[in-house]
C-alpha cells in the first residue's frame, strides 16, 4: 500500500549577492577539486556559519524606553485603570 502522508512543501526565498572575479575563480578551483556545485558549496558555508553563532544571538528583540507602544492595546488598558485609581485616591486625599 501506498504511503497517503503529503510531503511538507518547502519554502525558498531567492537571495542576490555579487562576487569579484578572484573570489569566483576561487569558488569555481574549490567546486571542481572537491566535485561539489557552486550552489552546495555556499549554501553549506552560509549553514555552517549559522550554526556556529547561533548562541550568540539575541533571543528577543530589544525594544528602547522611548518606543512607542501603538498596538500594545492591554499593557494601555492597564496603565489607564492604574491612572484613574491613582487620581481617584489623589482626590480623595485632598
Amino acid at each position: 500500500m501506498p504511503n497517503n502522508k503529503k510531503k511538507k512543501k518547502i519554502k525558498y526565498k531567492k537571495f542576490e549577492f555579487k562576487l569579484s572575479v578572484k573570489q569566483k575563480n576561487l569558488i569555481d578551483k574549490f567546486c571542481r577539486a572537491k566535485k561539489v556545485s557552486p550552489n552546495k558549496m555556499i549554501k553549506s558555508a552560509i549553514k555552517d556559519y549559522i550554526r556556529k553563532f547561533a548562541d550568540s544571538l539575541p533571543e528577543e528583540d530589544y525594544i528602547s524606553e522611548n518606543q512607542l507602544c501603538l498596538f500594545d492595546v492591554e499593557e494601555d488598558i492597564e496603565n489607564y485603570e492604574m491612572a484613574e485609581k491613582q487620581e481617584e485616591f489623589k482626590t480623595t486625599l485632598f
